[in-house]
């Protein structure tokens, strides 16, 4: 639990209870009302460059995020006796969710949509929160390399249709920041109702291409979805919400469409990579974990494969149907 230590830098006392399933953070909720949050400092090696990112661009998206709750001495974070950076903001009464109920998917798509929106025009600069974050290639030697070093070598298939995804570089579409983490568990959900009250988790804030967050969106909508049918509706769904806060160009549209595959492809590489590591990134609570998370992405990756094509045709209805301000 938290210190007392920690708990004195913003006056705070009370019961303390464990939020979310993060795989890498450590979040509490303090007395009901706010919410105190440990970066982890072996994923994230400098953690206080997350707040300051997370304040640059916090005017772009104020409502849209929690409130940032500063120290009692006026400080934006507090590192403690062990080198660990603590930050704090307001907690919201709030549902939230690892698989997304059906008719929520909608809200995910809006809410997601209009936050890169906001930031389309931000050009503050911002500190990488963790070197080469979603870059492909990057993750594929990653992956190669501690392959090699295992004594056993596996069947190189998987290996080589990542080499496939890696080479086909789709992403034709203008740079910006990004929330880099857009998955549906990153929404609070109003009580009583679908809409989305903040998106959290604003730690990959970086500089890079929408398609990447979009990608990441479809991937986590689509996990658990057993039948092609359900999934081509919660896809038609999270489009619809997206693209109508968020336009894009008719040239854009392929770029959208493979970025799921891009996206659960890359993904698997990391939760392969991290098992054979020993789980040094993600958190697990057995064994074969992380193992079990990458073939599951590596399945989800071939299913967004099979369907591209319809995929395409989705987001450009939705595109085109958005209504004209």
């Amino acid at each position: 639990m938290i210190s007392n230590s920690v708990l004195a830098q913003w006056g705070l006392s009370g019961s303390q209870t464990k939020l979310g399933n993060g795989l890498i953070n450590d979040t509490f909720c303090v007395d009901n009302r706010v919410v105190l949050q440990r970066i982890n400092k072996q994923v994230f090696t400098h953690p206080k460059r997350l707040v300051t990112n997370f304040k640059k661009v916090y005017d772009h998206v104020l409502e849209l995020v929690p409130r940032l709750l500063p120290t009692v001495g006026g400080e934006d974070c507090f590192e403690d006796s062990d080198g660990d950076v603590w930050r704090c903001s307001v907690y919201y009464q709030s549902r939230n969710f690892q698989t997304l109920p059906d008719e929520m998917v909608y809200a995910a798509g809006q809410a997601f949509g209009l936050f890169l929106f906001r930031l389309r025009d931000c050009t503050v600069p911002l500190e990488p929160a963790i070197p080469n974050f979603h870059d492909f290639e990057h993750y594929l030697k990653e992956l190669e390399q501690v392959w090699l070093d295992q004594d056993e070598q596996p069947d190189r298939s998987l290996l080589d249709r990542c080499g496939k995804i890696a080479n086909q570089k789709p992403f034709k579409v203008r740079r910006q920041i990004i929330h880099g983490d857009c998955k549906v568990n990153n929404l609070l959900f109003d009580l009583a109702s679908n809409i989305v009250v903040r998106i959290v988790d604003t730690d990959t804030l970086m500089w890079g291409f929408p398609v990447w967050d979009f990608g990441d969106l479809v991937r986590s909508i689509a996990t658990d979805n057993k039948h092609d049918d359900q999934l081509k509706k919660r896809l038609a769904s999270v489009c619809a919400g997206f693209f109508k806060q968020f336009p894009i160009t008719k040239a854009e549209a392929e770029s959208y469409a493979f970025a799921p595959i891009h996206m659960s492809m890359m993904l698997g590489m990391r939760f392969l990579t991290d098992h054979i590591l020993g789980n040094q990134y993600f958190k697990v609570e057995r064994v074969g974990e992380n193992l079990d998370r990458a073939r599951e992405q590596f399945e989800l990756a071939e299913r967004f494969n099979s369907i591209q094509e319809e995929l395409l045709t989705t987001i450009c209805a939705c595109n085109a149907n958005r209504p004209k301000n």
